[in-house]
């Protein structure tokens, strides 16, 4: 949970989930639907199915054990070499080096190793300084405190040096070029898509939800039917067998954006209130009816948990 995101929004979502899913054995069990739930408005959901299909395979090779290698670690999916170093040290108190986020900008700066991120003389000079700083003895301490240190001390944009206990021996501190390192990579203005997204409503006030396919954005979550931006409401209807004497009336939302890490999709909503007395899509297992009040006992995609509580008001419109 915590790749790619802050540990003050993890931490509800971390409780909640091992709440429902105390064990190996108990995330193997539960549905694709279920975790998804559970990770609805954390982001980046390749992690939580990742992470399910590790339970799986760690019930189903190893015995509901987890591995205490790495290389039996990196064998799962969704766990890398450093991933699987922080599980080795930390829980099974064994030396393994690790390179996360934190750590990889604690030794860029220590040693001022610059270069590009990913670029393969690079990654071999920090897993080198990383490998030779890792203890035996109280590697998990250790590990710990390094990622810690990149965390709360060793900051990107204004480390505290003067709290850093490394800080005399620091290279980039001892030369003042702190925010020299590690190198960042020139952004890219993120380009924009746009699509439209039909909400339709039925009589009793719920929303048609489709299933996403199970690779690309928002893989296997559910959502209003997302189309191009030029879908007109007619060319939507006739997909879905919705005849315009169905439709009460149409409504047209604000647009805005959503952002991904490379790009924007620029998202127009289009309402589609249906009449009380015309008969309902049938759900499928990719298609279904949900009400906005209800618990949703499956993932939704963030645009989905927004357009769901702007029903009502467009509803008023």
């Amino acid at each position: 949970m915590l790749q790619q995101t802050q540990a003050s929004t993890v931490v509800p979502y971390f409780n909640r989930f091992l709440t429902r899913f105390p064990s190996v054995r108990r995330l193997a069990k539960a549905s694709e639907d279920e975790v998804l739930e559970y990770w609805t408005g954390l982001g980046y959901y390749r992690r939580a199915r990742y992470l399910h299909m590790a339970a799986i395979q760690i019930v189903g090779k190893h015995a509901g054990q987890v591995p205490d290698s790495v290389d039996a670690l990196t064998s799962l999916p969704g766990i890398g070499r450093s991933t699987a170093g922080a599980i080795v040290a930390i829980a099974f108190r064994q030396t393994a080096p690790i390179l996360d986020g934190n750590v990889r900008r604690v030794l860029s700066r220590f040693y001022t190793i610059n270069g590009k991120r990913g670029a393969a003389n690079t990654e071999k000079r920090l897993w080198a300084h990383a490998e030779a700083n890792t203890p035996i003895k109280q590697v998990d301490v250790y590990t710990q405190a390094i990622m810690d240190l990149g965390a709360t001390v060793c900051v990107r944009s204004k480390p505290k040096c003067p709290d850093c206990p490394l800080a005399s021996e620091c290279n980039a501190h001892r030369q003042g070029r702190e925010h020299d390192y590690p190198s960042l990579a020139k952004r890219r203005s993120a380009r924009v898509q746009h699509a439209r997204f039909f909400v339709v409503i039925n009589g009793k006030g719920a929303c048609l939800l489709q299933k996403r396919p199970p690779r690309g954005v928002w893989a296997s979550l559910w959502s209003p039917p997302q189309y191009p931006q030029t879908t007109s409401v007619s060319v939507f209807g006739d997909d879905f067998d919705l005849p315009t004497t169905t439709i009460a009336k149409t409504l047209a939302g604000p647009k805005f954006r959503h952002a991904f890490s490379h790009y924007q999709l620029e998202i127009e909503p289009i309402y589609v209130f249906l009449r009380a007395s015309c008969s309902e899509i049938a759900q499928t297992h990719d298609l279904r009816w949900h009400h906005p009040c209800d618990r949703a006992e499956f993932g939704l995609s963030a645009v989905a948990v927004k357009l769901l509580t702007e029903i009502d008001s467009k509803r008023a419109s």
